[in-house]
């Protein structure tokens, strides 16, 4: 049985919305600190780390693709002709590499923006940019979990036959 609940497409929009929560904390902490002297910016880097996952995650169907056997048997005899001794063996990495979670690497990180230059305080945090960064994570939050209700009401929708 298929498990819908946890498609690799809930599983990267709770990735992506866990990001997006993470970088809205930090835009917050910025707006509360831009009077605060010497503070520096923090900024959140995580769309890379999504990237990497969906890649790896191509990669896994790739290797489970190589190695499944696709033929469709026209008699008795044929299906019982198809062994597994067909398939290609996998390697002691593949099967590692199978056998990995790669949703548990995820950490977005929150890092010190060194780039923006302070003002006379020290302080690197712009008002505006911050506003306007909030207002843009706020907008993705909201996409992302409109997708995710809508995924939730299709299933819902399978769940009661209709």
């Amino acid at each position: 049985m298929v498990d819908l609940i946890s498609s690799r497409t809930m599983n990267i929009m709770k990735l992506g919305m866990d990001g997006l929560m993470e970088r809205q904390n930090a835009i917050s902490a910025n707006i509360a600190n831009v009077m605060t002297p010497n503070y520096q910016r923090k900024e959140v880097a995580f769309e890379s780390q999504l990237a990497e996952i969906i890649e790896n995650d191509n990669l896994k169907n790739y290797i489970k693709g190589q190695n499944s056997i696709k033929y469709t048997p026209q008699t008795v005899d044929d299906f019982i002709a198809v062994t597994p001794s067909s398939q290609r063996q996998l390697t002691v990495q593949e099967k590692n590499f199978l056998q990995t979670n790669l949703y548990s690497k995820y950490n977005p990180q929150v890092m010190d923006d060194v780039f923006s230059g302070p003002d006379s305080r020290g302080n690197n945090v712009e008002l505006e940019k911050e506003m306007m960064d909030l207002t843009k994570a706020g907008t993705k939050f909201v996409i992302l979990s409109n997708l995710e209700k809508r995924a939730f009401e299709g299933l819902n929708e399978i769940l009661k036959g209709q």
